[in-house]
């Protein structure tokens, strides 16, 4: 987890994470369209005044639906049945609970009757790793290995802990999953909160909404356009923090997320390949799906700023990356206008 905010630290020290956003959404702390807890690094949806928003706590964030064009009732039934979708799939997804799907096959090994949406997830994992290996979900032995041992950021994992981070040793069988080391590990936190996303976006338009964004947490789709026919606006998070936006784009039809390590100098995002942290301040992807620009967030971090737009644009997506010192690298189809 980062540090909060000053503002917000003695708080967050006397409960945890889940607890303290818990408090600060029923509290009515929660802004338009962004967690008041900060992520490593996110992209932020800027506030609008249509006439449905609702937010939830899951996935320790918060989910916020915004809907414009729809009456209060049919938005109301809609930002319901998606969000209880939303809470389902991050349950399965949840490698924190030993009795998740996700958790069962982690302390198994293997997981018989594994439900469709996890089977799907880890097939989409598996095609995004082939063209970007750096995004490797069986890095979940060198990430406990990292919180473990206190590391610093360049420091390499030994060789027993880098033997068991493998996605080709991920065997996907109809619906059994099996990893094939002992002792191997999954993570889906670089791509399940994208999924989610997506998920809830599918059934506000199955509900006839089509005019929506969804952020969780900075991981957001937009569809459509606001209540008054504008696009969504979007703004990357400045990693210094100075109060201004280095990139605020229009959103239509279009996903984008945000990873980074310039708050954690031991790293939440680890290169699969020996353990070591990303040098990158952040990472941002736009692309067609909210589950393809999370994971190319993720796995893109772990690339020189240079090389980002390249393994973007292999996806059919687009990059904005700023490096350790400051400076920024943007791939074509990018729009940017700083603020």
């Amino acid at each position: 987890m980062t540090k909060p905010s000053s503002f917000l630290r003695p708080l967050a020290a006397r409960c945890d994470r889940r607890d303290f956003l818990r408090g600060l959404l029923l509290g009515g702390g929660a802004l338009a369209g962004m967690s008041l807890l900060p992520a490593p690094v996110r992209a932020l949806a800027l506030p609008e005044t249509g006439p449905y928003a609702r937010t939830e706590l899951f996935m320790g964030t918060f989910v916020r639906v915004q809907i414009a064009g729809c009456g209060q009732m049919q938005a109301s039934e809609a930002a319901e049945r998606a969000l209880a979708l939303g809470r389902r799939l991050a349950a399965l997804y949840d490698r924190h609970d030993g009795a998740s799907p996700l958790g069962v096959l982690n302390a198994q090994g293997t997981l018989a009757d594994a439900p469709a949406e996890l089977c799907s997830l880890l097939g989409l994992a598996a095609a995004i790793h082939a063209r970007t290996p750096q995004f490797d979900i069986s890095v979940l032995p060198l990430l406990q290995w990292r919180m473990a041992a206190g590391v610093q950021a360049d420091a390499a994992a030994p060789r027993e802990v880098r033997d068991l981070v493998d996605a080709r040793a991920i065997q996907l069988d109809g619906s059994r999953i099996r990893l094939l080391r002992q002792g191997m590990g999954i993570t889906l936190d670089g791509v399940a909160k994208g999924a989610v996303v997506d998920a809830i976006s599918a059934e506000l338009l199955r509900c006839g909404c089509p005019d929506h964004l969804v952020d969780a947490g900075g991981d957001i789709v937009a569809h459509g356009n606001t209540e008054g026919g504008r696009p969504w606006m979007v703004a990357v998070e400045d990693p210094e923090k100075r109060g201004r936006y280095p990139a605020v784009l229009p959103l239509r039809h279009q996903a984008i997320a945000t990873s980074g390590n310039y708050e954690q100098p031991a790293g939440h995002l680890c290169d699969p390949r020996d353990g070591t942290s990303s040098r990158l301040r952040s990472c941002s992807v736009l692309a067609a799906r909210c589950s393809l620009a999370d994971a190319l967030a993720t796995g893109l971090s772990l690339l020189p700023a240079a090389g980002v737009a390249a393994g973007a644009a292999a996806h059919g997506a687009s990059s904005f990356a700023v490096d350790a010192g400051g400076e920024t690298a943007v791939s074509p189809g990018w729009l940017i206008r700083g603020a």
